[in-house]
């Protein structure tokens, strides 16, 4: 039995020197899809995209590749619903979500269940109400069987402070627990494990901490969360074609 037990060994060693290897450029790849999704850059997501289904050609099933796959339709999926190209969006996310149930390895399970509690709640926006009753209840046990996991994982709490934060009352939302939680996140963000497997989602926390806040009335915490958000990227067009010209808009109207 030791002989055998020493290949596994050294198998799973391999894999995880291999993983850290290869990470310089997965991490590349990650920051540019990240990017592209925040300035609606189809041509760059389907570039990386289209490099990663040929890793994932030669090495079916990699739980690093089809992560990384799932998060480009996921991206791709945020880019075509920018440009209202709803059935785009639907089928983008719908992959990602079926390529993250595929996902068993127990180094991946926390990151693969938070990303497809976060999709199926923002298939919600996308399709409407139509799905609610079926996404809202599996994006909550998935939201919640990844915080159990990795309870300080900045992306997992961003992932459950949206679920709170655009989730109705009446079906579990609460805002303030939300904002709490998308605040935690910004903050782990700026300080991430170093070695740490994915590290997208720290834009994407502060606009949503901004929407939390201005929910709440809280402008100057939602300009502050946003200004923060450009700062990373100074062409988040979300952020800055829309969300801070909210803002403005709504402090001109005048008084009632």
């Amino acid at each position: 039995m030791k002989p055998i037990i020493t290949s596994c060994i050294s198998i799973l060693l391999f894999a995880s020197s291999a993983f850290a290897a290869d990470n310089a450029a997965f991490a590349e790849r990650e920051a540019k899809i990240e990017q592209a999704t925040q300035v609606c850059g189809a041509e760059i997501v389907a570039a990386q995209a289209a490099q990663i289904d040929q890793d994932l050609a030669a090495a079916p099933g990699d739980p690093a590749l089809t992560y990384f796959r799932a998060y480009a339709h996921f991206a791709e999926g945020c880019v075509a619903r920018a440009h209202k190209d709803k059935a785009s969006a639907e089928l983008h996310m719908e992959t990602a979500v079926k390529m993250l149930e595929q996902i068993i390895n127990p180094a991946w399970e926390a990151e693969a269940c938070g990303l497809q509690g976060y999709v199926l709640n923002q298939l919600i926006g996308v399709k409407g109400m139509e799905v609610a009753m079926e996404n809202g209840p599996r994006s909550s046990i998935l939201l919640a069987r990844a915080g159990g996991m990795a309870p300080d994982n900045p992306r997992i709490l961003f992932f459950r402070g949206v679920s709170l934060v655009t989730t109705p009352e009446q079906w579990g939302g609460d805002l303030t627990q939300g904002a709490k939680l998308l605040e935690r996140a910004a903050a782990a963000f700026e300080h991430p494990a170093k070695n740490a497997l994915v590290h997208w989602g720290y834009g994407e926390s502060l606009v949503w901490l901004g929407i939390a806040k201005q929910k709440v009335g809280d402008t100057a915490a939602a300009r502050a969360a946003w200004l923060k958000a450009l700062g990373l990227e100074q062409n988040y067009g979300w952020v800055k074609y829309v969300l801070l010209p909210s803002l403005d808009k709504k402090a001109e109207q005048p008084a009632k």
